[in-house]
This record gives C-alpha cells, sequence and structure tokens, in this order.
C-alpha cells in the first residue's frame, strides 16, 4: 500500500474518531457547565425534589460556611454554596468568569426563568453598576423576608477584582409541582 493512501486513511480514522467522541463524550462550555450545576444544585430540589448528589459526587468539598455547606466544581472552575434558603455559584480570581462565558450564560438563565418561574418579575434595580453583565427577577418587596428570586451578577472587567455570582434565593414556602 502506499504511503500517501495509509497516510489519507490515518487522518481520515482520526478525524471520524475525533468527531464521534465529541458526539459520546460532548464538552460543555463553562457557562453550560454553570448551568447546568445551577439547575441541578439550587433549583431542582426546590421544583422537583430531585436530589443533587450525583452532581455533588463530582465536586471537590472544601468547606462549611454558616447553615450551609461549600463545593469547588473542577470543570467550570467556581465555587458552589448551598444553604437552606439560598445556593450560589460563584466564579472569582484567578478564574473569573470572561465576559464571553458572562454574556452566553445570561440566555441560558433567561430561558430557565421563563420555563421554570414565570411567576418571577425582571428587576431593573438588580444591577452592579454599567461595567457589569447583570439581571435579576424577583417576588416580594426588597429588603423583605418574602423576597425570593434569582440574580445573575458577572463582572469579568473588574481586573484583580473580576468575577461573578449566580444566585437563587429559594421561598420560605416549597414550590414543588
Amino acid at each position: 500500500m502506499k504511503k500517501r493512501i495509509l497516510f489519507g486513511i490515518v487522518v481520515a480514522g482520526f478525524a471520524l474518531g475525533l468527531g464521534a467522541a465529541s458526539q459520546i463524550w460532548p464538552k460543555h462550555s463553562r457557562a453550560e457547565r454553570i448551568a447546568e450545576l445551577f439547575y441541578g444544585i439550587c433549583l431542582a430540589p426546590i421544583l422537583t425534589g430531585d436530589s443533587p448528589d450525583t452532581l455533588l459526587s463530582g465536586l471537590t468539598r472544601t468547606h462549611d460556611i454558616l447553615g450551609g455547606k461549600a463545593w469547588i466544581d473542577p470543570q467550570s472552575m467556581s465555587l458552589v454554596e448551598r444553604e437552606k434558603r439560598r445556593c450560589e455559584i460563584s466564579t472569582f480570581a484567578p478564574h473569573p468568569l470572561l465576559y464571553q462565558d458572562a454574556a452566553a450564560l445570561l440566555p441560558l438563565i433567561e430561558e430557565i426563568v421563563s420555563v421554570d418561574f414565570p411567576q418571577l418579575a425582571y428587576d431593573p434595580r438588580a444591577k452592579m453598576g454599567d461595567a457589569a453583565l447583570s439581571k435579576g427577577w424577583f417576588l416580594g418587596a426588597s429588603q423583605s423576608p418574602e423576597r425570593w428570586g434569582i440574580a445573575h451578577f458577572a463582572y469579568p472587567d473588574w481586573g484583580d477584582s473580576a468575577g461573578s455570582i449566580l444566585m437563587f434565593a429559594a421561598p420560605d414556602r416549597p414550590l414543588l409541582r
């Protein structure tokens, strides 16, 4: 067999193998991974009663926080914190959420809100200034114990203070469907 034909077969097989592997083991973007963690760990237990244990088992447990626990996700380089009525996924230096990741995450969160929390209202006051990508959806008066909702704050251009917070403040009553 000629070397040229053999080389073509090897290159085609390699390309085919990479294509198949990407379909069998797709790699989530950072934004997709954070949205997956947010839904599975923060929201699903409230919405459906599903346990977040499968997702949490792939994370590295770091420490207990006041009334909750914290983990690091090595895939998205984010910190997951769970308390009784609050769940948060954050990023910070040296691995802050970049602008393009934050911009990709926002529509994923908007979709979750529109499908699973249509009762939440967009709050234009949920901002961190003009240099941040931020959006929030809430019910209840500001600063009241009845206030609950979802907020996404990303501040990628803040130098050493760059980062993001994706937060769910749960209502004080069950939402199970």
